[in-house]
């Protein structure tokens, strides 16, 4: 199933006198919110009028957010927006798309199912669970034979999996 908004950020917290919010961004690329055109918190979709981002973080200034004490009623709040206003690149997949995907191998078996996305080094790691257990692997190219992320099937080559995958004890 296909989520109709995706979560890109949290509000952190109030951003000077003005009603600007700090925000924590869920993203590889937070230049992105330069690009928001709007974003849905609690339901309620607001216009973005200014976004920034710099090495101390992601800055919003949404419509009808005009002083602090108003900006601090965001705070901890999650920023979603239309899937339809999500870009991806060529050759990536939001990880929204990835958790809850059946991991196979060729023959058929299934290895587990995508429960989280660890983003910490040079290639993101899958967890799979299966049953009781917790199996990572590196999302490498190489072990990938087939994704088909709308019907949450994604087959892999067994050997390049047993070469990678870490088990749980």
């Amino acid at each position: 199933m296909t989520q109709s908004r995706i979560t890109v950020g949290e509000v952190a917290r109030p951003h000077g006198v003005g009603g600007a919010l700090k925000v924590n961004p869920l993203t590889d690329d937070a230049r992105r919110f330069e690009k928001l055109k709007s974003v849905i918190v609690d339901g309620k979709e607001y216009a973005v009028l200014h976004a920034s981002v710099s090495q101390s973080g992601v800055f919003l200034t949404l419509e009808g957010v005009s002083d602090r004490n108003a900006a601090e009623a965001f705070r901890g709040k999650s920023l979603q927006i239309k899937r339809e206003n999500a870009s991806v690149a060529k050759g990536r997949v939001l990880i929204v798309d990835v958790l809850g995907c059946t991991v196979s191998f060729e023959d058929g078996q299934v290895a587990g199912e995508v429960v989280d996305v660890l983003q910490h080094g040079a290639a993101d790691v899958w967890v799979l669970k299966k049953e009781k257990k917790q199996i990572l692997f590196p999302a490498l190219k190489r072990v990938f034979i087939s994704e088909d992320y709308g019907d949450k099937k994604i087959t892999v080559s067994r050997k390049a999996f047993d070469e990678v995958a870490v088990y749980e004890d």
